[in-house]
């Protein structure tokens, strides 16, 4: 009997062992190199070339998009600023890139599927004895916002959605506030029933029930409305023949002002430095400096200051005109080699010339 069983069990043994060849002598793999199964949150505070610290968080979705947070503190000119952004992220074995359409994606590499390491623009390691990683939370953060956004916006019926175009998923609209003035924009610069029109607006993301009884999806809710481009699509968008920063611009308009361009000397003029986020300009009087935050659509200035040199014939009322139309810029836009500066309900406050 003994015998038997003996016999039996060296039997089972053998089979068991032959089917599970492979799966016996394949080692455990860190990282795994598998897409996620479920929404994943890394997060970190790395080191910051302008500022202490930047508190960094990035968020992948299963559906391969990505949104990410920026807290920038202890700027060099003083303060901190939150920056964010989405896109598409691609996985090749350890590497990670974040892809929001710039040149240079965001790269990182797997350390574990629990820590991913920032690489350099290239995709090289970074050498350094500073941290550069981010790691897994134990919470889902999906990043809300506010967030600019360019996309595609439509109507129908009495909904609005919006195709995103840095990822190309589509949500329905939601406004904070009465949208009667954007729906009247819409319908005066539609070319047809239903026609889309490329549009940029500052929302947050949210889970809503579309209708009752539907399972929640997320929405957009509306804080700010931009303004539409009429002509524009995702795949154009962006795309200029200079570039914002580094580029002197020359004031050739300016909303309620005529002949800005006869000053009687130096024409007015503009320069966003490169690293700084400072500007430096000339008003047709005083020079000009201050600083500046921009995001893919949006802009704003501050801290605006200029000599006090007394300012014959019209230069008063132009450099007026040029330092309101810098305090109320909310949008740009490079058309060209023509940058305009936009305000609140998508108002034309100037219009300069790369030089």
């Amino acid at each position: 009997m003994r015998l038997t069983v003996y016999v039996i069990s060296l039997f089972l043994l053998v089979v068991i062992s032959g089917c599970g060849k492979g799966i016996l002598v394949t080692p455990d793999k860190k990282p795994s190199g598998e897409k996620p199964v479920e929404n994943v949150t890394f997060a970190g505070t790395i080191p910051c070339a302008d500022c202490k610290a930047m508190e960094l968080t990035v968020t992948l979705f299963q559906d391969n998009t990505f949104r990410l947070r920026r807290v920038l503190t202890g700027l060099r000119q003083g303060g901190s600023r939150t920056e964010y952004d989405l896109g598409i992220w691609k996985r090749n074995d350890d590497r990670l890139l974040l892809d929001n359409g710039d040149r240079w994606p965001m790269q990182f590499r797997y350390v574990t599927d629990t820590e991913i390491k920032m690489l350099d623009q290239r995709g090289n390691e970074i050498v350094s004895k500073l941290d550069y990683s981010l790691r897994k939370n134990q919470f889902i953060d999906i990043v809300t916002g506010p967030v600019v956004l360019d996309g595609i916006f439509s109507k129908k019926g009495a909904a609005f959605s919006f195709r995103e175009c840095k990822t190309g998923k589509r949500y329905p609209l939601l406004f904070q506030s009465r949208s009667s003035a954007v729906e009247q924009q819409y319908m005066e610069l539609r070319s047809g029933s239903g026609t889309p029109l490329l549009a940029t607006l500052k929302g947050n993301f949210v889970m809503r029930k579309p209708q009752a009884g539907a399972p929640p999806r997320e929405h957009i809710v509306v804080q700010q409305f931009g303004r539409f481009w009429p002509g524009g699509d995702c795949k154009g968008r962006g795309k200029s023949a200079v570039n914002l920063t580094g580029t002197y611009w020359n004031v050739i308009e300016i909303a309620g002002v005529e002949n800005v361009m006869k000053t009687g000397g130096k024409s007015p003029y503009l320069l966003l430095t490169l690293n700084s986020n400072s500007i430096k300009g000339f008003t047709g009087c005083n020079s000009l400096m201050g600083q500046y935050a921009k995001a893919p659509a949006s802009i704003a200035f501050s801290r605006l200051t200029t000599t006090r040199m007394a300012c014959p014939g019209t230069t008063p009322v132009i450099e007026t005109a040029f330092l309101n139309a810098l305090r109320n810029a909310v949008f740009w836009k490079i058309s060209g080699k023509t940058l305009e500066l936009y305000g609140n309900g998508s108002k034309l406050l100037m219009r300069l010339k790369a030089g």
